[in-house]
C-alpha cells in the first residue's frame, strides 16, 4: 500500500502504466501533459494526523529542489510548512518528525485554506513519461489542468469514481481540450482504473 501523495505513490504509478498492456494500447494515440491540483480540504486535514501520511507528504515535498520549493514561500502552503516548522528552502530530510506531528495537531480548518500541492505527469502514446511534484507557477502551460479537493483526487486514484464522472459532476475541474479528452475517453478510464486503482492506497 502507498500513501497519496507521496514519492512511493509516484514511483508506484510509473511502475503501474509500465506493466498496463491494456493501459498501453488504449493510450497510444493519446498524447499531453498534465498539471494536477490538489486542493486541501477537511479530509487532508483528519489525515495530517496520521505520522505515515505526514511523512509521504514530506517525502512528496523533499523530490521538489530546495531553490524550487523556496516558491511556496508566502503561500497558504508555504505557511502550513513554516507553522510545521518544515522549511521550504533546505532540506526536510532531518526533521523530527513527532516534533512536526505535535504541530500538525494543532491545525485547523481555516489553516489550510488555500493549501494547494502540484503534481505534473506527462503522458505520450501508451507511457506515462515523468511525473513529480512540482512548485506553484511551474507546468503552467501544461496542455491540461485538473484540480480538485484532496478528497476528490483520492476517489479517482483508488478507482471508486472514474475521472470522467468526477469531472461531469464539477468534483474535479478540467481546463484544456475537452473534445480531446472525450475522443480518448477509454485511455482515460483505463488509467483509472489499470493504473492508478493498480496502486492500492491507505
Amino acid at each position: 500500500m502507498a500513501i497519496f501523495p507521496s514519492k512511493d505513490w509516484i514511483e508506484a504509478v510509473l511502475e503501474a502504466a509500465k506493466k498496463s498492456e491494456a493501459y498501453k494500447e488504449a493510450a497510444k494515440e493519446w498524447e499531453g501533459d498534465f498539471l494536477c491540483v490538489v486542493q486541501g480540504d477537511e479530509e487532508f486535514l483528519r489525515e495530517l494526523s496520521r505520522k505515515e501520511v505526514m511523512q509521504g507528504f514530506m517525502s512528496l515535498m523533499d523530490m521538489i529542489p530546495a531553490q524550487d520549493r523556496a516558491k511556496y514561500k508566502d503561500t497558504p502552503t508555504g505557511k502550513v510548512f513554516e507553522s510545521l516548522g518544515i522549511p521550504v528552502d533546505v532540506s526536510i530530510k532531518d526533521l523530527n518528525l513527532d516534533e512536526v506531528m505535535n504541530k500538525a495537531a494543532k491545525l485547523s480548518a481555516e489553516d489550510i485554506k488555500g493549501v494547494s500541492l502540484y503534481v505534473w505527469a506527462d503522458f505520450w502514446h501508451g507511457a506515462v513519461r515523468n511525473m513529480m511534484p512540482v512548485a506553484p507557477d511551474e507546468h503552467e502551460d501544461a496542455v491540461f489542468k485538473l484540480s480538485g479537493t484532496y478528497s476528490a483526487w483520492k476517489l479517482m486514484v483508488s478507482g471508486k469514481q472514474d475521472t470522467i464522472r468526477l469531472i461531469m459532476s464539477n468534483k474535479l475541474q478540467l481546463q484544456g481540450n475537452m473534445s480531446y479528452m472525450m475522443k480518448h475517453m477509454k485511455a482515460v478510464v483505463l488509467l483509472t482504473k489499470e493504473v492508478f486503482a493498480g496502486v492500492p492506497i491507505d
